[in-house]
């Protein structure tokens, strides 16, 4: 079966009839979209869309329905069932906090997350892709996970962190380094290095409310793990879009990234019929800490 994040490309691609448009509503670029569609087309074993000649264009197959119903109808017993039990577990006690740590959170907020967590009761920490996370999360086998995503499913509670800006980080020598911040239209003649699992295009798109170029080239580097990307650029092929909270190596150069000014929220996520949302009701975990969704 697919999970939320495939139902939602699929739903998307077939309203809008095209990879393209997708991808400028997701607020990604078109061949990342074009790539997940074939990998869960290759996990599903069908073919779900007609392609047709030009931008893109794609019409549904029948199976789509079916599986998107599938889907839906599979989201709303959950959902029935997390309402149902979430009275019962909030009285709950857990002996030991399942953690999962997205890989792209910086020092500091995973040093504050797990000073709070401590408070609660023993941990055991797994770090994983926020995918993996909240996989994780629906199959119940971790209780909690801090993660950066813009937004979660209803099945989700989330509570903040932090807030993290973005910035740009390029090699020492380079003509940033005589400014005092970056503006990202001036990241247009730079060549990119693409951080494939970066939070950035997604808050880029819901707080400025603009559609990504969905033509836009992301470049021919896309890397997952984050100090191969930092020395890429220390390296000087290119430059980086980071969050400020990453430890970055020594050589690379920072500065704000300014029109627009981006943030991302750093969020300890879980089931919403989870008992850690009792305990952390009965704990004396700090105000800043508050439930969000």
């Amino acid at each position: 079966m697919i999970d939320q994040k495939d139902y939602q490309l699929l739903k998307t691609i077939g309203e809008q009839g095209s990879v393209q448009r997708a991808a400028s509503a997701i607020g990604v670029s078109w061949p990342s979209v074009s790539k997940r569609l074939a990998k869960i087309e290759e996990k599903l074993q069908v073919t779900l869309f007609e392609r047709r000649r030009g931008r893109n264009g794609v019409v549904p197959l029948p199976v789509l329905k079916s599986i998107l119903d599938e889907y839906e109808n599979f989201s709303k017993t959950l959902t029935a069932t997390i309402q149902e039990q979430t009275a019962a577990n909030d009285d709950q006690d857990l002996d030991i906090l399942r953690i999962g740590i997205a890989t792209t959170i910086g020092k500091a907020d995973v040093e504050r997350a797990l000073a709070m967590l401590g408070t609660v009761g023993s941990l055991a920490v797994k770090d994983m892709s926020a995918d993996e996370a909240l996989h994780a999360l629906e199959a119940g086998e971790t209780d909690m996970a801090l993660l950066a995503e813009p937004s979660y499913a209803p099945m989700f509670k989330s509570y903040l962190v932090s807030v993290d800006p973005f910035q740009v980080a390029f090699p020492t020598g380079h003509r940033f380094e005589n400014q005092n911040s970056v503006q990202l239209s001036e990241l247009d003649d730079e060549n990119y290095i693409n951080r494939s699992l970066c939070e950035f295009p997604r808050y880029f798109a819901e707080q400025t409310n603009a559609e990504v170029d969905a033509d836009e080239d992301d470049g021919p580097h896309d890397i997952t793990n984050e100090v191969v990307a930092q020395i890429m650029i220390q390296q000087g092929y290119g430059v980086a879009v980071i969050p400020e909270s990453l430890v970055v190596v020594q050589g690379l150069r920072t500065r704000a990234l300014v029109r627009p000014s981006v943030v991302r929220k750093i969020m300890l996520v879980t089931r919403a019929d989870s008992p850690v949302n009792g305990i952390f009701q009965k704990s004396s975990l700090p105000a800043s800490l508050r439930a969000s969704g």
